[in-house]
């Protein structure tokens, strides 16, 4: 009787749809482990993030793709303008004005109001500081200094939701077609041989 399970479940675990679901759902789970991985490791919910604009130009380019640590104290980024001895640390912080938006600009001034310690940014490529002061609760972490030059450009291709959504689809549509498609061939044939000659 187990015999006959393992040989059914030998047989149905040959068929190519099922290799492809299993190798889909394998594939899912390596991305999975990896990002929480990253996230984990590095202290921020945001490791990876692809630059999505020229305003840190010439160290940062549109398109990089640039990996980010997590801060505890926003005391431990260091400030200062880009033409200091040792420029001011590169940092992720969410957009005061618009909170979805991360921005990418270096850390240039810091200092304290009656609410609490904040930064002054600036793009490198800008004329002047931002108009807005970051507080530490808006701080995503600091860029590392590792970069991948252009691939960034694939993550911000894929970035509005519509795009995501399509994309997704695009993929179940092509799996569907690549299995009925070996499937309708084998019944073709299938009705080949069986016609008499």
């Amino acid at each position: 009787m187990e015999r006959v399970k393992k040989a059914k479940l030998t047989e149905w675990l040959k068929k190519d749809y099922v290799q492809t679901v299993v190798m889909v759902i394998i594939t899912i789970v390596i991305v999975t482990v990896f990002w929480y991985g990253l996230r984990f490791a590095f202290g921020t919910g945001h490791p990876l993030l692809a630059v999505a604009s020229g305003s840190m130009e010439p160290v940062l380019y549109k398109g990089d793709l640039i990996l980010i640590q997590g801060v505890q104290n926003a005391h431990e980024i260091h400030t200062a303008p880009k033409g200091a001895n040792s420029p001011g640390d590169i940092i992720v912080f969410r957009n005061p004005v618009n909170p979805e938006d991360l921005i990418v600009h270096r850390a240039v001034a810091n200092g304290t109001d009656i609410t609490s310690y904040y930064l002054i940014t600036q793009g490198d490529a800008n004329p002047g500081p931002d108009g807005w002061r970051v507080r530490e609760s808006d701080i995503v972490g600091k860029y590392t200094g590792a970069k991948v030059p252009m691939l960034g450009y694939i993550a911000l291709f894929f970035e509005p939701f519509e795009v995501k959504v399509a994309f997704i689809l695009l993929w179940i549509i092509l799996l569907i077609i690549l299995e009925l498609v070996p499937l309708t061939r084998k019944k073709v044939e299938e009705q080949k041989q069986t016609k008499p000659l």
